[in-house]
């Protein structure tokens, strides 16, 4: 047990600390619609829990806004419904019982729910930290690099399911080093397995954790530290409750079809992988974790190995009989390894794939270290000037991660620009009298929810040039009515006029224009469409 100067309130400090960051980094973006780095992604999962709204929350059928889903038609095919295969949406079901309560689907809904849900997730790695180091100040540090991490501050209020998987694997980290270190007992096993398993079924990846665990407790038993025979019955039920859904999500993508991948795309060779693995270390390399909190890894390795080595030479060294935690972290690792492996193609282009494998080893490494370094003493200066260090590190990381947030905004980008050409279009499409069960084909919109979202609308989406595709859509899908943004339809005029100079402009409110597809050519230039009544 940790005495220090904050006696036994230290966990309000900490608490406190994690809140304060948290708002201070994330209240500027709370409403904002999901634009800018994967918009695409944040968007589909932002539909989905709009989806159970409109399905009257059938958990079991989860859908988004559009017919015509990526996987595998490469959008050319239209699929009949919205109903799409999807990780377990447990984060969604939530934001749209918190919708219907609400009697909004503001973006800020959603995103208070995230970030509550990555407060909760934090104050688990605190625990962990402390609860493994042996010291509040060391689980505090985790928990202000965690919160600070580039990656994680970007998506802590977002929409895409890796912070609620982290919080669940994080609970069920600290769950499971209770079961440790309150003689085995299986409530803490079972309540670590309830955590793993809502986990892996959110995100699929976090099965890599699970197995490490079971691997651990495996070796555990083995060593006789553990019994096995009353651990089977959560395994069992953990390995049907995942089972069951990974069947039954084959059964809607077959029949429905996908928005998401839902395979592993590994390379072709070796070679390929290493080039890949290095070009997303490259791309992401201050965004995993800040330049800054790279130094503290690096610190905190220096002065782990010191003290390691001063404790063996001074003979100080104490073994403990039971299986080291550094165990599970290698198993975690050569599992993570292995999928990084299977998922090289996707990394130098999604940052959250880290979120999804490499983070919580990050941490769990860091404070497997931190635990090597001797606590502080009950001296009241000591702790003063740890804690008072820390909270500088803590206001640098700040600083930090709030001028990335900024930074990873381009106000430019297409997606941003497709969301403000569209806000206001479900009142537009109201005011023009086109029904709610209208089916509405965006054409050249992306990402490929944004427009439907905010049209509270149905349809299909055309966010690709290749011919084939536009063809499919334009002569073959059922639609009522064509939307078109206004700037990109003048943009893109003279390079698809084979397209576009077939739209009839029925009305437009100065960002978007409603339109039918005729048979004919309706205009040849692009004040013939925008002049025509």
């Amino acid at each position: 047990m940790d005495r220090n100067i904050f006696d036994k309130k230290h966990w309000i400090v900490a608490l406190l600390a994690i809140v304060v960051v948290g708002i201070v980094v994330q209240y500027r973006y709370m409403n904002e619609f999901p634009a800018f780095i994967h918009s695409w992604s944040q968007t589909d999962r932002y539909s989905i829990a709009i989806g159970f709204l409109n399905n009257d929350f059938d958990l079991f059928h989860p859908e988004t806004l559009i017919y015509n889903k990526q996987y595998p038609h490469w959008w050319k095919n239209d699929s009949g419904s919205t109903i799409t295969s999807v990780d377990f949406p447990l984060m969604e079901y939530i934001v749209a019982g918190v919708m219907k309560l609400t009697g909004s689907t503001q973006p800020w809904i959603f995103r208070l729910c995230t970030f509550l849900t990555a407060l909760v997730g934090i104050w688990f790695i605190y625990l962990l930290g402390r609860g493994i180091g042996g010291h509040w100040l060391k689980g505090l540090l985790v928990a202000m690099i965690a919160i600070t991490s580039p990656v994680y501050a970007y998506y802590a209020n977002g929409f895409i399911p890796s912070i609620p998987a982290i919080t669940l694997a994080a609970a069920a980290l600290w769950m499971y080093t209770k079961h440790l270190s309150n003689g085995n007992k299986t409530k803490y096993f079972n309540l670590a397995m309830l955590m793993l398993t809502l986990s892996v079924m959110v995100r699929t990846s976090l099965a890599v954790l699970l197995v490490a665990v079971l691997a651990f407790e495996f070796l555990r038993f083995v060593r006789k530290e553990t019994t096995l025979w009353n651990k089977v019955p959560s395994v069992i039920l953990s390995a049907a409750a995942i089972l069951g859904y990974m069947l039954w999500n084959k059964h809607l993508r077959e029949t429905y079809d996908t928005m998401f991948l839902s395979g592993l795309v590994p390379t072709d060779s070796i070679g390929s992988t290493i080039d890949l693995v290095k070009q997303a270390a490259e791309n992401w390399k201050y965004q995993y974790f800040s330049q800054f909190q790279q130094y503290i890894f690096a610190a905190t390795a220096i002065a782990a190995i010191g003290f390691g080595i001063y404790r063996r030479v001074t003979k100080q060294q104490t073994e403990s009989k039971a299986l080291s935690l550094w165990w599970l972290w290698a198993l975690c690792m050569v599992g993570y390894g292995m999928f990084v492996v299977a998922m090289a193609k996707q990394a130098p282009d999604h940052d959250y794939y880290f979120l999804d494998t490499l983070f919580l080893p990050t941490l769990l490494l860091t404070i497997l270290l931190l635990k090597t370094i001797p606590n502080l003493s009950t001296k009241v200066a000591a702790t003063a000037i740890v804690f008072a260090l820390i909270g500088t590190a803590t206001a640098k990381m700040t600083v930090d991660v709030a001028k990335n947030q900024k930074n990873r905004r381009d106000y430019n980008d297409r997606s941003y620009q497709t969301a403000q050409n569209y806000k206001g279009a479900e009142e537009f499409l109201d005011s023009m009298g086109v029904p709610k069960n209208a089916k509405i084909l965006a054409l050249y919109a992306y990402p490929q929810n944004t427009p439907f979202i905010l049209m509270n609308r149905k349809g299909y989406t055309e966010m690709w040039y290749d011919e084939d595709i536009i063809e499919a859509g334009l002569y073959t899908f059922d639609y009522d009515y064509i939307v078109i943004e206004n700037d990109r339809y003048r943009k893109e005029f003279e390079y698809h006029n084979k397209y576009l100079n077939r739209l009839q402009r029925i009305a437009d409110n100065g960002k978007i224009a409603l339109c039918r597809h005729a048979d004919t050519v309706v205009c040849q230039t692009v004040n013939d469409f925008f002049e025509s009544k």
